[in-house]
């Protein structure tokens, strides 16, 4: 991870630990606890959120590496969704947006419960710092105002990560070859191009660039022209 990652825990486990301490967190009490989303969350949250903030974190890269058996995929033929990766560039830039969670700690915990599910399939928590998009001074970076908010909580800035180590990883494949995997892959949660085409324009509404997802993203809505199909899923 790069020198800006903060803190890093296993997604829930079986404990007899309460609040923040069964999760590998810091009390439920004392904090306010955001959530970075950077794929699908960006447009299915499934949790409820206070207020949302468009942002991003810096020296990562987001790629569509990881696999997908429980979504997007079935074991025998797993999708491919994104996850981040430690840049080459310290200073690059990943644009999403950070979901302000409730302080209610019972809920807080039913969340949290219903992300780890989610994320179960190769990803971990890590707490890293989310900074103001679109920048005020594009050659510096601003914290979100709500680390310096006095009504608020110490802030905890939390993001699923997914690292190369883990059994569902798959890897870099050419730009043809990933776009043509997402095509014709489908798990429970539908087509794996409902995955790629909500991302690209989601990324797009928010006024950010992403060349990794967008290359995938026409690249596969070529394949689907060759192919005489609609780009819409």
């Amino acid at each position: 991870m790069t020198g800006d990652n903060l803190h890093n825990t296993k997604l829930s486990q079986q404990s007899t630990a309460v609040g923040g301490e069964r999760f590998g967190l810091p009390s439920f009490e004392d904090h306010t606890f955001l959530i970075f989303g950077y794929g699908s969350i960006l447009w299915k949250q499934n949790f409820d959120y206070v207020q949302s903030y468009p942002c991003y974190i810096k020296g990562y890269d987001r790629v569509f590496y990881q696999g997908s058996r429980d979504h997007r995929g079935t074991p025998e033929a797993p999708g491919r969704v994104v996850t981040l990766l430690p840049s080459a560039d310290p200073t690059h830039r990943v644009v999403g947006v950070a979901f302000e969670l409730p302080a209610d700690p019972p809920l807080l915990a039913a969340i949290f419960d219903k992300l780890d599910v989610r994320e179960q399939g190769g990803y971990e928590r890590d707490e890293l710092p989310l900074y103001v998009f679109p920048a005020p001074d594009p050659a510096a970076d601003t914290l979100l105002p709500v680390y310096t908010d006095p009504r608020k909580k110490r802030v905890v800035g939390l993001c699923y990560i997914a690292t190369e180590g883990n059994e569902d990883y798959l890897g870099a494949a050419s730009v043809d070859d990933m776009a043509a995997h997402i095509l014709r892959c489908a798990g429970p949660s539908g087509p794996n191009r409902e995955y790629l085409f909500p991302l690209a324009e989601c990324l797009r509404a928010m006024g950010a660039v992403d060349e990794h997802v967008f290359a995938i993203d026409a690249a596969a809505k070529r394949q689907l022209q060759e192919q005489g199909e609609p780009a819409a899923a």
